[in-house]
């Protein structure tokens, strides 16, 4: 038997003066079980009493979270990120990080009790960290998945198909990181000294690009987008698109008489031929108000210049001049009128 300090300022042990003979335990523990004895003395003797026993009944609770880590934590990267685990029990847990599967982060020294927050900075590469805690009653974990989130990579495979003269149809393949939101099409006249046209907001692996300009090499490249940016874009992929009828007619028509009965036309082909062309027909007549069908024409292949012959001498003809393509035939050039030369008169017989 061990004496029990009754008279310190700090003890949980207190002889009670109302109740001569009573022990009062304030804040009983787990320590305090066992066997009691009063002892008392006086100048004849010491006497004890019968001995009770104690038993301290202690609140014993496995360890569980009160607050959890997250599941999931998506950072960009180079960012920080804090985790926060509380367990608790009865006796209270011991909380530690560990990284992976093996990697404890916590000193075994320096185990915090119910809570522990884990500083991540910088965060380079994702990874799992758990949380475990831990006591003689039992092991919980649970374990936050960090995911670095990063910019998508450029979609592959990138094929045109389904070319008219004014629309394509794209389609291409993406394996990169998940998380996609949607694509983009930048595309231009290949040429051409000007911003990339663009199209946003496709959800699909394909899109038929419209509005094209007939006959023109375009350049286009398909680029991801997820919530932290866009990514690189794909390589380039180069059409043509198909050809269509003259969208203008030739220009700076000129007429020039040769003789009373022959001119020579020439002209610059038209500005946005749509295509390749094929030749030109030039149409020709006394009569400008008659219908286009009723004028007299002349079929010239590849060539800027033309003469048309037999025409009448001292006569006012009318020209138009329209450009053909293997689709069809452009507008009319705007009327360009020219007069025959006089003929010389006959002689009379002498």
């Amino acid at each position: 038997m061990l004496p029990i300090n009754t008279t310190s300022p700090r003890t949980r042990y207190i002889v009670r003066d109302d109740m001569p003979g009573t022990l009062q335990i304030v804040s009983s523990e787990e320590k305090d079980h066992g066997k009691y004895e009063c002892v008392a003395e006086n100048s004849i003797g010491t006497d004890y009493s019968k001995h009770s026993l104690l038993y301290v009944k202690v609140r014993r609770v496995p360890p569980q979270f009160s607050i959890p880590p997250p599941g999931e934590a998506q950072v960009k990267l180079g960012d920080s990120v804090n985790l926060t685990c509380v367990a608790v029990g009865s006796p209270m847990p011991f909380v530690k990080w560990r990284k992976g599967a093996a990697q404890e982060l916590t000193p075994e020294d320096k185990l915090p009790i119910g809570k522990n927050t884990l500083e991540l900075p910088d965060i380079r590469e994702s990874a799992n960290y758990t949380c475990v805690a831990a006591s003689a009653l039992g092991v919980i974990e649970a374990t936050t998945q960090v995911k670095v989130q990063s910019l998508p990579g450029p979609p592959t495979n990138v094929k045109v198909s389904e070319i008219t003269a004014t629309s394509v149809r794209l389609t291409w393949s993406y394996n990169g990181p998940d998380g996609l939101q949607y694509y983009v099409i930048q595309f231009k006249p290949k040429y051409a000294n000007q911003a990339y046209s663009e199209i946003s907001g496709i959800i699909t692996m394909f899109y038929s690009v419209r509005n094209l300009s007939p006959y023109t090499e375009y350049e286009m490249y398909v680029i991801a987008v997820n919530n932290i940016g866009r990514g690189p874009p794909s390589a380039p992929v180069f059409v043509t698109t198909g050809e269509t009828e003259p969208g203008t007619a030739p220009r700076n028509v000129q007429v020039r008489p040769l003789s009373s009965s022959t001119m020579v036309i020439q002209w610059d082909e038209p500005e946005t031929p749509n295509g390749q062309v094929t030749g030109y027909k030039v149409y020709y007549t006394t009569n400008a108000l008659q219908p286009q069908s009723q004028w007299e024409s002349q079929v010239v292949d590849n060539n800027l210049l033309t003469t048309i012959s037999e025409l009448t001498p001292h006569t006012i003809y009318t020209i138009r001049v329209q450009a053909h393509t293997s689709v069809g035939p452009g507008p009319l050039s705007a009327p360009v009128h020219v007069k025959t030369q006089q003929g010389v008169p006959s002689q009379r017989a002498t």
